[in-house]
Parts: structure tokens; C-alpha cells; sequence
């Protein structure tokens, strides 16, 4: 499953994303200040809760927690978030959500913190967050 989720990032980063999606009106009755990019139900494996999040260096937010495939991947919404992170054989790979059915790969390979369970961290240097914490 994770070889056809990368091949249809890999056509998505092919093909330019147009301005007006990253901007697209919510698909989705905000929550906290922000709006949550609906998941298709056949990708949920869980209900969405509320957490704290961060990603990057950015401070700690309340964040939309959404499980997905049942095996560790999650979806993160919150003020200026849309992150999926899937796993695969305990690396995980980091997907910006524009829309239900928009996710560009952004990032490189991610680690969970051995220190801090609650947080991925890339292994490698990329422009894409560093670390992203789920609580």
C-alpha cells in the first residue's frame, strides 16, 4: 500500500499544484480557529480527537489527531497545519494535505524520537519540518 501512496506523491510533485488549491475555501466547520481536512473514511482507522501538536520549531497548538490505515500513520490539522505522516516499517514519510484528495510528499524520512515517543524526527536534513510531535 505505502508503494502506491508514494507513486501517486511522486505524480502529484510532477505535476504543479495551482495557487488557488493551497488557498482553496475549508472543506470542513473550523475547529479551534482552524479548518480539518476531511479524511475518506475508507483511510480512517480511528476517530479524530483533539491533542497538542507541534511541527518544526513552531510552539505547541491544539491540533485535530486523526488515525489513519491502522498502522501508526496519522493526519494533523491545526493553525497553519496539514500534515500526513505515513508509516511504513517504523520510517515515516511526510505529506502536506491540501484537499481531501491533494497531498504533496514534502519531506524525507522520519524516525520516532527515541527520547520523546510522542515525536517523529527526520533523518536527514530537508526544507521540510524537522519533528513533528502528536500528545
Amino acid at each position: 500500500m505505502l508503494k502506491s501512496i508514494l507513486a501517486v506523491a511522486a505524480m502529484s510533485l510532477a505535476v504543479s499544484v495551482p495557487a488557488s488549491a493551497a488557498v482553496a475555501e475549508p472543506v470542513a466547520a473550523p475547529q479551534q480557529g482552524y479548518s480539518v481536512v476531511p479524511v475518506a473514511p475508507s483511510e480512517r482507522s480511528g476517530r479524530t480527537r483533539q491533542i497538542r501538536c507541534s511541527v518544526g520549531q513552531m510552539r505547541e497548538t491544539n491540533c485535530s489527531f486523526t488515525p489513519l490505515f491502522g498502522d501508526g500513520s496519522f493526519q494533523l490539522d491545526g493553525p497553519n497545519i496539514a500534515y500526513r505522516l505515513i508509516i511504513s516499517d517504523g520510517e515515516g514519510y511526510l505529506f502536506e494535505v491540501f484537499s481531501r484528495d491533494e497531498r504533496v510528499a514534502i519531506g524525507g524520512t522520519y524516525r520516532r524520537d527515541n527520547r520523546d515517543r510522542a515525536c517523529w524526527v527526520a533523518v536527514e536534513r530537508t526544507p521540510a519540518p524537522s519533528r513533528i510531535c502528536a500528545r
